[in-house]
């Protein structure tokens, strides 16, 4: 019953922000942010590898591999079906992805990086954690996350 009515609530919301919050501006950017999150945290750790903060880039990128390793896992355990493959009038705006939804791999890198370097650099704070919630609200917004799938990765 509670799992049946959290499943009504993610799907709701899903079709929400997939369906009601479209404009040609998110259209434009959201497909992008797959990539390039990746491209931004990679950025971070250079940029912070070049300032001679070397321990903070190490520290970066353990966190984003350890937080991968047990992300990854956790999705091929749970096994749950991406948006498209369940709801047939999802707006997917980029291809499909080969693996799990649950839970985000997007949203626990960005919180996760976001985190660690506001821990030691707080006033990155204002600019990381805003991008985080930009990339989660993406995932689906695009189409290939569930609602849950991202909150869940952003814990």
């Amino acid at each position: 019953m509670i799992l049946e009515y959290l499943e009504y609530v993610d799907n709701t919301i899903f079709l929400d922000i997939n369906h009601n919050l479209t404009n040609p501006l998110f259209d434009a950017v959201f497909p992008s942010l797959r990539e390039l999150t990746y491209v931004f945290w990679f950025l971070l750790i250079v940029y912070f590898w070049i300032k001679n903060e070397k321990k903070m880039a190490l520290l970066l990128t353990v966190s984003i591999v350890v937080g991968a390793l047990c992300t990854y896992p956790l999705k091929f355990l749970i096994d749950r079906a991406r948006p498209y493959e369940e709801i047939a009038s999802t707006r997917l705006l980029t291809p499909a992805e080969a693996d799990p939804s649950f839970p985000s791999a997007h949203a626990e890198m960005s919180f996760l990086a976001a985190t660690v370097v506001s821990r030691f650099h707080p006033e990155y704070a204002k600019y990381l954690y805003p991008f985080s919630f930009i990339v989660v609200l993406s995932r689906v917004y695009v189409g290939v996350h569930f609602p849950g799938d991202v909150v869940t990765g952003m814990i």
